[in-house]
């Protein structure tokens, strides 16, 4: 088959835009949305439970506004509804006067401890659901299939674009938080089935390339995010609604377009044992003048070794022997992946920048060029992922962001030296680099290969089980990185970036000996290389016992 197997057809290409555009880019979207508008929203947050306290909002806007002036030594006019008081002044900026004259109660107003539960559980609601979406992934993606599943799911979007479009019409911050909910449910749920269904769909000599456009639709989505939050666009206190309504236009993209997709026909033929439908998908997916007759018999055999296997539990799945060490392979590699600090750098993006002394106003901007070069760098990802194979693109890229982080670590020190103060600028600047040395590393590795390995690694039957779990984990290590980061940041201050330098320095030397090669390999032999123990070395062939005899045409 050689070259002719890695011709692209216009049906493929369209399927992988859908279902990464309905799915993948709305996940990385949700990541990167709250970020941005997050103080406006908390001011939101502040204003609604003041007024349900009875109080009068416009107080507080009054006495801001005197404070702001203060800082600047202006004078300005200022009402009060402080009946003691002179409805209308002319106050000096240096009397120094109290909220109280303003008639701002401040007993009413939330504490700020209060505050950051409220954020906090709008932000840990995203993750929670999306851990119990993850679990429910593997029987959505077995019952109704992965295409159909995609569909399904998209009624759940919906719903999570109106709720997150109202609370500020509605006046409930309640509603913005149910709308994080319903968004952690569906991306729980996408960021299962999309990787799944583009494995299946990937002509074998470009599997890595296609499952890289799942991390790299991701790192779009992050970036509109970013884009879209600026104060110049849709990130002020009045249009911040219309970021969670967005979600729609994804979802309704795929919901018009997805049913045109074709199913995956590895789920056809050996899930449903539907070969005719699975041979004319699957004809359609690498053209018509294509030779497919060598992927229907891999099918076959891998539907004759199925046979009487019922779908995998989670249980089944860790209890199993033979599948100890892919289990382990599918979810460590995801813990890496959230325990190397990307949520960390990205969500607290302009905390390290703030350390890095980039001026405040400066900061939204420099966070987008971050999102930008997330972006280049996991295009550049595609074509690497099958001219130099997954464990190239994991181990150095991780070498890098291990050694960016000890250089942030080194200068963010060095900054703080009183008798280096004249060279705190350019330690700035090598901060700033490093922490995009660090994400260039991502991008390139560690971001889109452990969905990619893990859809690789198992054959049919324990598959969807397998990327259930694996990415449960991946939920559960970015719900405790993002309650556990603040207080490390605020704990160890610069020395933060240490912890993720010795996992991702400790997840090198087990991806090293334990992670096999799975580029140009079908899904039984990378099984078998890693029943073997086989983590690198040459390729073979491995024999088939009779049970797994092809099957000819005859149906499943």
């Amino acid at each position: 088959m050689g070259e002719e197997e890695q011709k692209t057809t216009g049906i493929l290409l369209f399927s992988v835009f859908v279902a990464v555009i309905g799915n993948s880019f709305l996940y990385g979207y949700n990541i990167g949305v709250v970020n941005t508008p997050a103080l406006i929203i908390q001011e939101f947050y502040n204003k609604t439970y003041y007024e349900r306290n009875g109080g009068n909002w416009e107080d507080v806007v009054n006495y801001e506004n005197y404070r702001k002036a203060s800082e600047t030594n202006t004078t300005q006019n200022y009402s009060s509804t402080n009946p003691a008081s002179t409805p209308t002044i002319l106050m000096p900026v240096g009397d120094n006067l109290q909220p109280e004259f303003f008639g701002v109660d401040k007993s009413k107003l939330l504490e700020k401890w209060q505050l950051e539960i409220l954020w906090s559980v709008t932000v840990a609601l995203f993750v929670f659901f999306g851990m119990i979406g993850a679990f429910s992934s593997a029987k959505v993606a077995d019952f109704v299939g992965r295409k159909k599943g995609m569909i399904v799911i998209t009624v759940i979007m919906f719903v999570a674009a109106i709720l997150g479009g109202i609370p500020l019409a509605i006046k409930s911050p309640e509603v913005l938080m149910l709308s994080r909910v319903f968004v952690g449910l569906h991306s729980g749920l996408n960021i299962s089935l999309c990787p799944l269904y583009l494995a299946e769909i990937s002509p074998r000599k470009i599997r890595g390339a296609i499952g890289t456009c799942h991390q790299l639709a991701i790192t779009i989505g992050i970036l509109v995010a970013q884009i879209f939050g600026l104060n110049e666009l849709l990130g002020t206190a009045t249009l911040w609604p219309l970021l969670f309504a967005f979600n729609a236009v994804p979802s309704l993209m795929c919901l018009v377009l997805m049913p045109f997709c074709p199913e995956s026909p590895r789920f056809l033929l050996i899930k449903k044992g539907q070969e005719e439908d699975a041979r004319k998908v699957l004809q359609s997916l690498r053209g018509g003048d294509h030779n497919i007759e060598e992927e229907m018999e891999e099918m076959r055999v891998e539907a004759r070794k199925s046979q009487g296997i019922k779908n995998f539990t989670i249980k089944e799945l860790v209890t199993s022997p033979s599948l100890r060490l892919p289990v382990i392979i599918a979810c460590l590699i995801q813990v890496v992946q959230q325990w190397s600090g990307i949520n960390a750098v990205m969500s607290y993006s302009a905390f390290i920048f703030a350390q890095a002394s980039v001026p405040i106003l400066y900061i939204p901007y420099v966070i987008v060029g971050t999102g930008t070069i997330n972006v280049l760098c996991t295009v550049i990802a595609v074509p690497l992922m099958e001219k130099l194979g997954r464990r190239p693109l994991l181990l150095w890229p991780m070498g890098v962001m291990c050694l960016s982080f000890l250089m942030l670590t080194i200068f963010l020190n060095l900054m703080g030296k009183p008798d280096l103060l004249t060279h705190k600028q350019t330690f700035a600047y090598v901060c700033i680099i490093a922490a995009h040395t660090y994400i260039i590393g991502f991008a390139l590795g560690l971001g889109p290969i452990p969905f990619i390995v893990v859809s690789e690694i198992f054959r049919q039957e324990p598959r969807a089980a397998a990327m259930s779990l694996s990415l449960a984990f991946n939920w559960i290590c970015n719900f405790i990185l993002m309650l556990v980061f603040p207080f490390m940041k605020d704990g160890m201050g610069e020395y933060t970036y240490i912890v993720f330098s010795i996992i991702l320095a400790a997840a090198i030397v087990f991806i090293f000996f334990f992670v096999p090669e799975t580029k140009n390999k079908t899904f039984d032999e990378i099984a078998n290389s890693i029943a073997f123990g086989r983590a690198k070395g040459p390729s073979q062939s491995y024999a088939f016992d009779d049970e797994a005899a092809p099957m000819g045409n005859s149906k499943v």
